[in-house]
């Protein structure tokens, strides 16, 4: 199981986390509220959509507003409450997974700039609109969070930081809408306010005097003061390590972090990159034909790249410096040095080999190398039948590796006047073969069309893209949660056209390679096009920047 490395600032003084003065009337923005759904290796309802009008409160809670976890489900937890404050310290201190930090993200059912967990005291009775609420409990970080923002000890930050934000309890049902007053209207502990209690709760866990006084404070929630009795009775502190991490099935293996070890020049245009990880990685797996990993390279820039070699341990990229670059290549090669950490991705397979092929026939140029050079290094080690067709413009970048296979590939040096013909590579190829290509789009283009005109299944192409095409057929959107209807005209891409809406929606790449951009889809058909999803998030999930539904499909929005 994962632990932090995170060395975390010094603990505040509890005698400052006391006695805040009373907080001025300030308007709500709006109410959140969210159904349980599918979110990883788990399901949740973390995922918060704005509510419109008025909004009817229970002793529950939000009416609608559902709970995966049974444990949550208590009238100590009505409400959630989150200060968007928090958010900016976030983006600062964890600028790799800035594009998750904005209002909502904590699972909130409402937020604002005015107070957080050193201005709210436990047993604080605030007026919303009609409805009174008391404030019960500090929020308590699980695993989940780790996920949701890509963090792979964004618990234990929360709670170590005194940010989880706090709940409520309902005095006084009745119905919110956005721009009623908050109001505080009395305040009986003054002393504790819920920044103290978590100090108790997460930091000091041993103040036994502190947690006498904690166990008998008659608003605090029963969950918590639970946690204290069974400390007083114990002598020992709970384990929190199952609450913060979770088990193996909820492993926070999506992003970990890697060190760059070594950048070298390949060719005036491309540099090679060796990322190590910083985790221990006791048995680590060797890098996959076809493999690919994403890169966030600070804010909202995520970028996917071809692994050229190496395990899950260390291993090594092969980037161009792009004249149309985007940010990323030239983030990587003007930027990004030696002793650099950077939060990457899981290593993901997506574009195999084709086991059963009698040949494999690979055609690629310029920096579409790199999408290949595990393919062939297998299946020369497989003793199978393979070539390669290289095309460069007189540098060659990884030629160690190019020359090492010998009579299995050639190569075409532009500078030279050698030019790759792909109907002399294709028309000679074994029926059988599977061709492979990755480069220009005009070459995999020409391999496409080429291929076809010597009765080559489609099914035996494969093409590796860099840039994905996002135009096709029209189709139309139904958001489920806001009740509207969009029609996605045949060059327009759903990303565009759910933000001419209005939308906020995420987005990094644009070219389906970094997975920023995903709605969930309710229904309908969806032709998926880019590599930001695995497989088993096909079925629900589609990239709204490159993918495009078929007919009809309802989007969770």
């Amino acid at each position: 199981m994962a632990r932090s490395k995170w060395v975390p600032p010094l603990a505040p003084d509890p005698n400052t986390l006391t006695d805040p003065p009373p907080f001025a009337p300030f308007p709500l923005i709006h109410l959140r509220a969210g159904k349980v759904k599918k979110f990883g290796p788990f399901e949740s309802a973390i995922f918060k959509a704005p509510l419109l009008g008025p909004v009817e409160i229970t002793t529950d809670g939000i009416k609608g507003d559902t709970h995966s976890f049974e444990g949550h489900i208590s009238p100590d937890k009505a409400l959630l409450h989150y200060c968007t404050k928090h958010y900016d310290s976030w983006k600062k201190e964890l600028p790799a997974s800035e594009s998750h930090f904005k209002p909502g993200a904590f699972g909130e059912n409402l937020y604002n700039a005015e107070i957080d967990e050193t201005t709210v005291c436990i047993g604080d009775q605030i007026a919303i609109g009609d409805i009174i609420v008391e404030v019960s409990e500090p929020r308590g970080p699980c695993a989940k969070l780790n996920h949701r923002f890509e963090v792979k000890d964004m618990a234990l930050r929360a709670q170590r930081l005194l940010r989880t934000g706090w709940l409520y309890r309902i005095i006084t049902p009745g119905t919110v809408q956005a721009g009623d007053m908050i109001r505080l209207l009395k305040r009986p502990y003054p002393e504790w306010t819920v920044a103290r209690i978590m100090y108790y709760l997460f930091l000091d866990t041993k103040d036994v005097e502190m947690m006498k006084q904690i166990v008998n404070l008659p608003p605090l929630g029963w969950d918590i003061k639970d946690k204290f009795r069974a400390r007083l009775a114990s002598g020992e502190t709970e384990d929190q390590n199952g609450r913060l991490y979770g088990g193996e099935d909820f492993k926070m293996d999506l992003w970990s972090e890697y060190r760059i070890v070594e950048k070298r020049k390949e060719t005036s245009r491309v540099t090679a990159f060796a990322l190590e990880s910083m985790d221990e990685i006791s048995d680590p797996t060797l890098v996959l034909p076809g493999s690919h990993v994403r890169l966030k390279l600070g804010g909202k820039l995520v970028r996917a790249y071809s692994v050229v070699s190496g395990t899950s341990k260390r291993f090594e990229l092969g980037i161009s410096l792009s004249s149309k670059s985007r940010g990323g290549s030239k983030y990587l090669h003007e930027q990004a040095n030696v002793g650099d950490v950077l939060t990457v991705g899981r290593i993901t397979a997506s574009f195999p080999l084709a086991t059963n092929a009698h040949e494999h026939v690979i055609i690629a140029a310029g920096i579409g190398i790199t999408a290949f050079l595990p393919a062939v290094k297998y299946l020369q080690q497989m003793k199978q039948k393979f070539h390669l067709h290289y095309a460069h413009a007189g540098e060659m970048p990884f030629a160690s590796q190019i020359n090492a296979l010998g009579s299995n590939a050639t190569t075409y040096d532009k500078s030279l006047g050698r030019r790759l013909i792909i109907s002399d590579i294709i028309s000679r190829a074994d029926k059988c073969a599977h061709i492979y290509t990755c480069g220009p789009e005009r070459l995999m283009d020409d391999v496409v069309a080429t291929a076809k005109k010597y009765d080559f299944p489609d099914s035996s192409v494969h093409l590796e893209q860099f840039v994905v095409a996002a135009s096709g057929d029209p189709f139309t959107v139904e958001l489920k949660e806001s009740k509207k209807t969009i029609e996605v005209g045949p060059t327009q891409t759903l990303l565009d056209a759910l933000k001419a809406m209005g939308m906020d929606i995420d987005s990094s790449c644009e070219v389906g390679n970094c997975g920023t951009c995903k709605v969930d889809v309710c229904s309908g058909k969806i032709e998926h096009r880019g590599t930001g999803l695995l497989d088993s998030e096909k079925d629900e999930s589609m990239l709204s920047c490159v993918s495009r539904g078929i007919g009809t499909i309802v989007l969770d929005l």
